[in-house]
C-alpha cells in the first residue's frame, strides 16, 4: 500500500518536520534530500498528519514486519468517519481512498445525502406554523396558488453514518433562469409561463395581473375563477399599495401574500407548489441538454410546460402540499424537507 510507511520512516518525518520549524513543504523537500534512495516520498500533508496524530496521543498507521497494515489504520478511519468524503479521510490520515472505503463498508457505514434547505430565521417559525395551520383548515375549499418562479438549487453531498441521520444544510434560493418569468398552478395544470421585464416594478406587476393574467385564465370556468386563491411572495413589487388594492377587489379575501388576508411566511419555498414541484420538474426537462441562447431556453420551457400539462398532477401536488404542511407543523415551523 503506497500510503503506508514503517515506524522508522514516520520517526524520520517527525524529526525533520520539527527541524524545519513545522514548515511541511520544506520538510518534504529536506526528506527527499536526506534519504535519496528510498522507494517513496511523502508529500507535505503526511508530515502535518503525523505531527497531529502524535500530538493527539495516536500513532500513524504503519506497515508491520509481515507487510500488512497495522490495525490502527482502521481505528483512524473510523475516528474520522464524520468527514464528508473518503478523499478528506485520506488527507487527514494518509490512508488511501480505496482502503478507507473498504473499511467504512466493512463496518456498515453508508454515504447519506446531505440535503440543502432554505435558510430560516427564528422569527420565521411562528409565521410558517400559522400559515400551515390555516391552509390545512381551508383545504376542503377549492383553492389554488399562483406565484412567480424560484427554486432550490440542490447538489449532491454525503456523510458516512451507520444510520440515516437526516442531515441538512441551509442554502438560499437562487434564480435559475436569466429571464424573469411568472407561472402558476391551477388544479395541477400549469398557467403560463409569462415573460416579464427584467426590472419588475409595482407598476409593471400591476399591469400584468390586471391586463395579462385574465388572458392566461380565459379558459378557466367562471365558477372556478371565483374560487381561485392567488398567492405571491414578499417581493417589493408585490407589496405596493396599488397591487394590494387591486387584489383586495379582484380576489377579495382570497389572496396570500405580504399583508394579505393570509400572510405568506418569508423564506418558505418549501411550502409553495411552484417551488417544490414545478421548477424541479421543469428544470430536469429544460436542462437535459446544454442551452445555447435565450430563444432556445424559451422554446425548451414551452415544450416542457406542454409535456407537464399532458399529465395529471393535481392529486400528486395537493397530496404533497398537505404532507408538507403537516411536516412543518410537526417541526414547529423549522426546516422539514430532510425528513420527508
Amino acid at each position: 500500500m503506497p500510503h503506508l510507511y514503517t515506524t522508522e520512516e514516520y520517526a524520520n518525518m517527525h524529526l525533520i518536520y520539527g527541524e524545519c520549524r513545522y514548515n511541511a513543504t520544506a520538510a518534504a523537500r529536506l526528506y527527499r534530500e536526506r534519504y535519496p534512495n528510498r522507494e517513496r516520498y511523502p508529500d507535505h500533508r503526511v508530515f502535518i498528519n503525523v505531527h497531529r496524530l502524535l500530538s493527539e496521543g495516536r500513532f500513524p498507521n504503519q506497515v508491520t514486519s509481515e507487510g500488512r497494515p497495522n490495525t490502527s489504520n482502521e481505528d483512524m478511519v473510523l475516528q474520522e468517519v464524520s468527514s464528508t468524503s473518503v478523499r478528506l479521510i485520506e488527507a487527514r490520515t494518509g490512508v488511501s481512498k480505496s482502503t478507507a472505503h473498504r473499511i467504512l463498508k466493512r463496518n456498515e457505514f453508508h454515504p447519506y445525502h446531505v440535503q440543502r434547505v432554505q435558510s430560516l430565521l427564528p422569527q420565521d417559525y411562528p409565521a410558517r406554523l400559522a400559515f400551515c395551520q390555516t391552509m390545512l383548515q381551508k383545504y376542503r375549499e377549492d383553492e389554488s396558488t399562483l406565484k412567480r418562479d424560484r427554486y432550490m438549487n440542490l447538489h449532491n453531498l454525503h456523510e458516512w453514518h451507520l444510520e440515516n441521520p437526516h442531515l441538512m444544510r441551509e442554502d438560499r434560493s437562487q434564480y435559475r433562469f436569466k429571464i424573469n418569468m411568472w407561472t402558476g398552478i391551477l388544479n395541477g395544470k400549469i398557467i403560463g409561463p409569462f415573460e416579464l421585464p427584467e426590472n419588475l416594478t409595482g407598476e409593471v406587476y400591476l399591469d400584468f395581473i390586471e391586463n395579462h393574467l385574465p388572458n392566461l385564465l380565459e379558459d378557466v370556468s367562471l365558477d372556478i375563477y371565483r374560487s381561485i386563491w392567488f398567492q405571491q411572495d414578499g417581493c417589493p413589487a408585490h407589496y405596493t399599495c396599488s397591487v394590494r388594492e387591486f387584489l383586495d377587489l379582484e380576489y377579495r379575501g382570497r389572496w396570500i401574500g405580504r399583508s394579505g388576508p393570509i400572510s405568506w411566511p418569508a423564506r418558505s419555498p418549501d411550502l409553495n407548489p411552484v417551488d417544490f414541484f414545478y421548477w424541479g420538474t421543469l428544470k430536469e426537462k429544460v436542462y437535459s441538454k446544454p442551452l445555447q441562447s435565450l430563444n432556445e431556453l424559451r422554446e425548451k420551457i414551452a415544450a416542457a410546460v406542454e409535456e407537464i400539462n399532458s399529465k395529471s398532477y393535481a392529486r400528486l401536488v395537493n397530496r404533497s402540499f398537505l404532507r408538507r404542511c403537516r411536516a412543518c407543523i410537526s417541526a414547529e415551523g423549522k426546516q422539514f424537507e430532510h425528513l420527508l
